[in-house]
């Protein structure tokens, strides 16, 4: 009998150790399927959250809390993230990332642990749009990672693609216990408009520099940004958000395919940077959540993207009629 127990014991030791990992100690990629979420909705350590804004509301607002459409429904004991709240009030561009101290409370108040699993999903980007892209969602997921949370997942196609899989949503009101979180924030994810012009600067080989929108506006043909002051930041690939998923679905496009739009750039290269830039933020940081997901860990968001730079005068910005290192 001794015997035998020695060796199951030698057979334990033998077997992968993630066999015996408990469920908190998944570690979740970047983007999760719908199918994944509700196999694991009532785990005990799963925070669901809602992080949907609106973005030309039907009520004639331009940038929207998703609130009251968390409040019609919602997947089964997900919380409400108001990414208004999350934002400098008295910043000058839109969603302007908030003091570590101020965000690590508002995440504690949703019941957030360092423990905790989350994954975040949102309702769409735009009303009307032909396009799914998870933005939003991605958008508060980098701010996590960014103040120090790990184990952050995206909902693959977002409300939309849980619903249209047959899975159930609800308007109960999610019952909220305040949790704990000790966070170090992780300046490696981030950068400022003197850190981009230092990038810009320098030009070094080593980083690249994605730009998140459409071809006409990285062209310069759609001025969206500063009066006379369109086009993209010289340098930058154009990688268009709203290309890398399947607008009937909101599904991301197959691996390969991802791969090859963003080869020109060599974005996938491990031993480079990537700087994302939209813009103010939210798209890049979906193309960030995207890279993540094909491999590439050395990423940074410009949070305050082409809105910030185009009211920089001195600063530079390329336009051209028939557009350079432009996916469509």
């Amino acid at each position: 009998m001794r015997q035998l127990w020695a060796l199951l014991a030698h057979i334990c030791l033998l077997m992968p150790q993630s066999l015996f990992a408990k469920e908190s100690e998944e570690t979740m990629t970047p983007f999760v399927s719908t199918q994944w979420l509700a196999d694991h909705l009532d785990d005990p350590d799963l925070l669901v959250i809602d992080a949907s804004v609106l973005f030309n509301d039907p009520d004639g607002e331009f940038l929207a809390s998703g609130l009251e459409d968390y409040q019609k429904e919602h997947i089964p004991g997900a919380v409400f993230a108001d990414q208004f709240q999350l934002a400098k009030e008295d910043a000058p561009i839109p969603f302007t990332a908030i003091d570590h101290d101020v965000f690590v409370a508002y995440m504690e108040s949703l019941g957030m642990t360092n423990e905790s699993r989350v994954v975040v999903y949102d309702g769409g980007p735009e009303v009307a749009a032909e396009f799914k892209a998870d933005s939003w969602a991605s958008r508060l997921a980098w701010q996590l990672q960014y103040e120090g949370k790990d184990q952050v997942a995206v909902l693959e196609g977002g409300l939309a693609k849980w619903k249209a899989d047959g899975y159930k949503v609800t308007d109960e009101e999610t019952s909220i216990s305040p949790g704990q979180l000790d966070l170090t924030r992780q300046e490696a994810l981030y950068t400022d408009l003197e850190g981009m012009k230092a990038i810009v600067d320098q030009e070094d080989p080593q980083t690249v520099l994605i730009d998140a929108l459409s071809p006409d506006q990285f062209s310069g043909a759609f001025a969206s940004f500063g009066e006379d002051r369109n086009g993209h930041i010289p340098g930058a690939f154009n990688v268009p958000y709203m290309k890398l998923e399947d607008p009937k679905t909101g599904e991301l496009l197959a691996a390969d395919q991802l791969k090859e739009i963003f080869a020109e750039s060599d974005a996938l290269n491990p031993d480079k940077e990537v700087v994302v830039y939209c813009g103010f933020g939210v798209a890049a940081s979906y193309v960030r959540n995207i890279l993540n997901q094909l491999g590439q860990d050395q990423v940074k968001v410009y949070d305050g993207s082409l809105m910030e730079w185009a009211t920089q005068s001195d600063y530079p910005l390329e336009a051209t009629e028939d557009p350079q290192n432009t996916q469509e």
